[in-house]
């Protein structure tokens, strides 16, 4: 299954190798930067989910709502990569129902938490300032 992972380069080498590197079995990772998916205004084709890290979502959320790109990752299956169950902006209804992969973990925990990830359906959640996209 093929994901896109958004991440800040500064954090891409640092503290996710495992995502970027091609590390996690049966599994292909498309390491994106916020600029860049910011510049494409779209996601890759033929993507399974959507692995957002914590800082990079905080930092950029905003910026995603401005260019209406908060809709593209609630039709995918989304996960967030973080420390510890916390708030993210613009999650608030979803509090305590997001998909939190724990930072840190190994290739086969990843592979396993991204077999979880797309076995559950994506819920059923739309930012209020969004525009919906058919």
């Amino acid at each position: 299954m093929v994901f896109a992972f958004i991440c800040d380069a500064r954090f891409q080498k640092k503290a996710f190798g495992v995502w970027v590197n091609g590390e996690i079995p049966n599994h292909e990772i498309v390491p994106l930067t916020a600029d860049e998916f910011l510049t494409r205004g779209k996601l890759p084709e033929g993507i399974s989910g959507v692995i957002v890290e914590r800082v990079t979502w905080q930092k950029n959320f905003s910026m995603f709502r401005y260019f209406d790109l908060l809709p593209l990752l609630e039709k995918q299956c989304l996960a967030f990569i973080a420390n510890a169950p916390a708030e993210f902006k613009g999650r608030a209804a979803m509090k305590n129902k997001e998909f939190i992969i724990p930072n840190g973990i190994g290739a086969e925990d990843a592979s396993i938490q991204l077999t979880r990830l797309v076995e559950l359906p994506p819920p059923a959640f739309t930012h209020p300032k969004s525009r919906a996209i058919a």
